[in-house]
């Protein structure tokens, strides 16, 4: 079932025969981006990250990136870094001030954490002392709060059942007799551990960096160690139920060796002399067929067509 170990050096000859030029390098990068960001935006979304979070993110990698690897002058010419970046001089300078601003950012809220402050704030849907109503989902007078009501004055196009389906699936709100009580100010999602969290951020450094180094290489010598092991035409779920016990068992052993090689040549760093953070990380991948398609392909299973 499973292939030989391929190297990559067929495909970079390729490669570098004939070379992507131009537009056509854009295209194909925004393509591997795209299936990059779809694990990881699955993630985001499930953790209440909203887009305009992702978006500040995004401004602040490509203003520090800019300044870190394009521009090392000393200086901040904000008007290169807007060349270079695609951004306005009025965002990289909003992105600079934040960084360097000692003040806690303001928090960006999602919509169903939106939903919640106004069930917990506004007067139209609050009770006496300030306790949030319980709400029916929607009520055929107009003055009357209902949850539909308080979904249209904070979500603005949010479907009201949707929203009601998240609020509940996250425990923040309960249906008591066909109304619906707030129970938790905040939007929980399920609890990601710190360590978990910064562990997602160094791998996902460590693959990238390495498969872009190699990518763009100036140098065979420059290229780290990069290659793969796959199934030539897949697997049924009992073989990979087999794989999985074998590479975890295997695949230990080897990184055991490599920690023993580490150690045993740990003398001959000198102390001297700068050293930097190197290691291999290994991974079982499974593919998410859905993944690999597009937005376009998604919209067309579900036969929806561009409207006149």
């Amino acid at each position: 079932c499973l292939h030989r170990l391929r190297a990559q050096d067929t495909l970079q000859i390729a490669q570098d025969k004939w070379p992507l030029m131009g537009q056509e390098v854009k295209d194909h990068l925004r393509r591997a981006l795209s299936l990059m960001f779809k694990p990881l935006v699955r993630l985001l979304i499930a953790q209440g990250v909203t887009h305009a979070e992702f978006a500040e993110t995004a401004k602040e990698v490509y203003v520090e990136t800019a300044l870190r690897h394009f521009e090392t002058d000393g200086k901040v010419n904000k008007s290169r870094i807007a060349i270079l970046t695609g951004l306005t001089r009025k965002e990289v300078k909003n992105v600079i001030d934040r960084a360097l601003s000692s003040q806690v950012q303001e928090k960006t809220y999602s919509r169903p954490a939106r939903v919640l402050t106004g069930w917990y704030a506004d007067p139209a849907f609050q009770g006496p002392y300030g306790i949030p109503l319980e709400l029916p989902y929607e009520s055929s007078e107009s003055d009357s709060p209902s949850f539909t009501e308080l979904v249209r004055r904070y979500s603005g196009d949010m479907a009201p059942r949707q929203m009601l389906n998240q609020l509940v699936e996250s425990g923040s709100v309960i249906e008591i007799e066909g109304r619906y009580k707030a129970i938790n100010r905040a939007y929980t999602h399920s609890q990601l551990s710190e360590p978990s969290i910064k562990r997602l951020g160094e791998v996902g450094y460590r693959v990238f960096s390495t498969a872009a180094k190699n990518i763009d290489r100036k140098s065979d010598a420059d290229r780290h160690f990069d290659r793969m092991v796959y199934a030539d035409d897949g697997c049924t779920d009992e073989v990979l139920e087999l794989f999985d016990k074998y590479i975890r068992k295997h695949g230990q052993q080897f990184l055991e060796e490599l920690d023993v090689w580490f150690s045993s040549r740990r003398d001959l760093n000198k102390s001297d002399e700068l050293r930097k953070e190197t290691g291999i990380y290994m991974v079982h991948y499974v593919e998410d067929e859905g993944d690999l398609g597009t937005l376009r392909s998604l919209l067309g299973d579900r036969g929806i067509e561009a409207e006149d």
